[in-house]
This record gives C-alpha cells, sequence and structure tokens, in this order.
C-alpha cells in the first residue's frame, strides 16, 4: 500500500485519504442542494424582481386592475341580459296595445 493508498477505516466505511479531503465526500447533498437553491433563488428573483414597496404597490394595482376588468366583464354581461329582456317586453307591450286598439275599435263599431 502506498501512501497517497491508505485506507482509512472509520464507522464500516471505507475512503482512500484522498477522498476524505474532497468537499463533495465532507458534504455530498447539501452542496449540491445548495447551489441549486441559489441559482434557482436568483434565477426567480431576477424574474419577479426586487421585493421592494413600489413593486407591491404595483402588484396590488395589477390585482386591482385584474378584479375591476373581471367586475366590468360580469356587469356588461347582465347589463346586455337586461337590454334583451327590455326589448323582448317592449315588443310584447306595442302587440298587446295593438290588440287592445283593435278590440277598441271592435267595441265602438258594436255600440253604434
Amino acid at each position: 500500500v502506498g501512501p497517497r493508498e491508505v485506507v482509512v477505516k472509520h464507522m464500516c466505511f471505507q475512503t482512500s485519504k484522498e477522498n476524505l479531503y474532497h468537499p463533495s465526500s465532507l458534504t455530498p447533498h447539501k452542496g449540491i442542494q445548495k447551489s441549486s437553491f441559489d441559482f434557482h433563488h436568483l434565477q426567480r428573483k431576477k424574474v419577479m424582481g426586487r421585493k421592494t414597496p413600489r413593486n407591491k404597490t404595483r402588484v396590488l394595482f395589477m390585482m386591482l386592475k385584474r378584479k375591476m376588468t373581471m367586475k366590468n366583464l360580469k356587469l356588461y354581461i347582465e347589463n346586455q341580459g337586461i337590454i334583451e329582456e327590455n326589448e323582448r317586453l317592449r315588443r310584447k307591450a306595442f302587440v298587446l296595445h295593438q290588440e287592445n286598439q283593435l278590440l277598441l275599435s271592435q267595441l265602438q263599431n258594436v255600440n253604434n
């Protein structure tokens, strides 16, 4: 066994002395998770922008604008339904008025 190939026995694991001091052997998963977390965090921060009061105000404004747009759309649809029903009732009233005029003229003819 050469000086670089010294085997250290520790808790039933066998690792070479070179691997013992390698950063990945000290914390194999934490380093990878942390670096990927940092990467994704920075990407998200870049996409989302900084969390400043100005950005919060803009986000709140956009949410309010979206809510108002939806409310306006619902009211517009409701108004269209009311307008259609109003026109239908107006046509019905016109037909009833004509029928009333016809009945009145027939009544006058019978009385004369």
